[in-house]
């Protein structure tokens, strides 16, 4: 899984009354701009075959209809698995805030958070994990072959540490974690539980 990384952005402008915008020093149009730009960084400034995604997940800014607010609030999430991309993303970022405050007339900072890096298996301890999860789930129940996902796991700091594998305990076709429909399916809870049982007994007999 990729490198997850938290953006937070800060505008702060002049407010005004709806009916006279000229007076403002408008912190909404401010963000529009940047949440179009910000969208250019994967699109322009990526190589097309690098894998990352910038994605803008919440604005905050208003309270009335015909109230121009003072301030606007920005975050959103960006995944890579390459270390350079990664530091293209935050200097891409920090130009165009920087460059959208200017145009725009407002102030605004942003706030870059480092999070957890890639999640990356390594290849002996994968194998052998598979072999135990054969034994428990038969060769049909076992997908070796998924790809890199663009979530994101903070067991990455184990493997850095140690060599290990993270695997997924599939449910069957439904909907996802972090999904408002998601429901733990209970009936495979023994699944895992005995792979786990087996790994152990597999990697440390008595």
């Amino acid at each position: 899984m990729a490198a997850v990384d938290t953006f937070e952005i800060h505008i702060n402008g002049q407010g005004g009354h709806g009916a006279m915008p000229h007076l403002t020093k408008d912190p909404v149009m401010a963000a529009v701009a940047m949440v179009q730009s910000v969208q250019t960084i994967v699109s322009r400034n990526a190589y097309s075959m690098d894998e990352l995604v910038v994605s803008v997940t919440q604005i905050h800014t208003g309270t009335a209809d015909n109230v121009i607010p003072d301030t606007a609030y920005i975050c959103g999430t960006v995944r890579t698995f390459d270390r350079d991309v990664q530091v293209m993303v935050q200097t891409r970022l920090k130009e165009i805030v920087d460059g959208s405050a200017a145009a725009f007339q407002v102030r605004a900072e942003l706030d870059y958070e480092i999070g957890y890096p890639a999640t990356v298996n390594a290849p002996d301890e994968t194998a052998f994990a598979l072999d135990v999860a054969r034994e428990v789930a038969g060769d049909n129940g076992v997908d070796p072959n998924s790809v890199r996902h663009m979530g994101a796991e903070d067991f990455s700091y184990m493997l850095e540490r140690r060599p290990g594998t993270y695997l997924f305990l599939g449910q069957g076709d439904t909907a996802s974690v972090h999904h408002p429909a998601y429901d733990f399916n209970d009936n495979i809870a023994p699944v895992g539980a005995s792979f786990f049982a087996r790994l152990v007994e597999k990697s440390a007999p008595l």
